[in-house]
């Protein structure tokens, strides 16, 4: 694996599909670095074929476009971006999210710091259009770091997006983005490039996330059709066979103690309830049921389901709408 010793070892890569609202402030926030590195544009074969005029227009030879010859979809639109890059290392933004000014930098000194690891991350704060500006992030070097250990990021990942650094030749070696991954694609080669070579992440905020609210964002419609729980316990089913497996210890999926960490959102799940499948929210019922209360609230809505069944959870989100309480 090539070290990372230097900028001109980094490549940004921006992906886009049909959407130009948001992506010159991205792609600023790849070019306005404190060290340049080498900034691409990923787009999956949209629609607006003018788009490549438009970012040529406002950034010129700054940055190089990609257009794929078909529409390869979200997941394998990142292993585009690994067959554009001509670099040992990548980081890929969504073209609504933005970098700090100090992302490369701080890399870099993560790097020295931490140099056999195959992925670093800086952590990332969620922000929604027309939010005032938020704070920057304390200056490159000065946050603490952490080797991610393998068994929590099997189970959960909490990693948002944006704000990665990873080998490319690690990432291809552990066979690249799976490109049919409904939801859970990012933390499957996350989970993937650790299990190969270690995970770094500082606490340090690198990257800005845009929150939205409509159904055209894959993740809000998985949330919405109440299968984001069951395709999270799927992905740590596979994390920890596979960690199984390389380490040759027993590790398994305890559905129990994912419940005690992490209860399934009561407020997420009423927001939503409405939209759910009979099936799906009977499942997300006996996953509400099985979690630990964090607190008396969530213990009485228990209670209260426990005694109304899966109908209930609607119940309560018909009474939430009626009272205008915002869940």
């Amino acid at each position: 694996m090539t070290p990372l010793t230097s900028a001109e070892q980094i490549t940004i890569a921006i992906t886009v599909y049909s959407r130009r609202d948001y992506i010159a402030d991205a792609i600023s926030s790849a070019l306005n670095q404190t060290v340049a590195a080498k900034v691409i544009v990923v787009e999956d074969c949209g629609p607006d074929a003018s788009l490549r005029e438009f970012v040529r227009s406002q950034f010129g030879e700054r940055v190089e476009y990609f257009r794929n010859d078909r529409n390869r979809g979200l997941f394998d639109n990142w292993n585009a971006c690994m067959e554009y890059c001509t670099t040992p290392w990548l980081s890929i933004l969504h073209d609504d999210d933005l970098l700090q000014p100090h992302f490369v930098e701080t890399m870099l000194g993560l790097a020295k710091k931490a140099p056999a690891a195959g992925i670093y991350f800086g952590t990332a704060q969620t922000f929604r259009t027309g939010d005032r500006e938020l704070d920057t992030a304390a200056p490159a070097g000065q946050a603490g770091w952490r080797r991610l250990d393998l068994p929590v990021l099997a189970e959960r990942c909490s990693l948002l997006f944006p704000g990665q650094l990873f080998n490319v030749a690690e990432a291809l070696a552990a066979g690249g983005v799976r490109k049919h991954s409904f939801f859970t694609g990012d933390w499957d080669l996350w989970f993937r490039l650790a299990l190969r070579s270690a995970a770094v992440q500082t606490e340090e905020r690198l990257a800005r996330v845009r929150s939205h609210d409509g159904d055209d964002r894959g993740t809000n419609r998985v949330e919405r059709m109440g299968w984001k729980w069951a395709l999270d316990n799927l992905q740590a089913r596979r994390n920890l066979l596979a960690l199984s497996k390389a380490l040759g210890t027993g590790f398994k999926f305890d559905r129990t103690k994912l419940l005690t960490e992490h209860p399934i959102p009561l407020r997420l799940l009423v927001r939503h309830a409405t939209t759910f499948s009979k099936r799906i929210l009977a499942y997300n019922h006996a996953l509400f049921i099985a979690s630990t209360p964090p607190h008396f609230p969530y213990a009485a809505a228990q209670l209260f389901l426990r005694m109304t069944g899966p109908k209930g959870i609607q119940a309560m989100a018909a009474v939430a709408r009626a009272a205008r309480v915002r869940v």
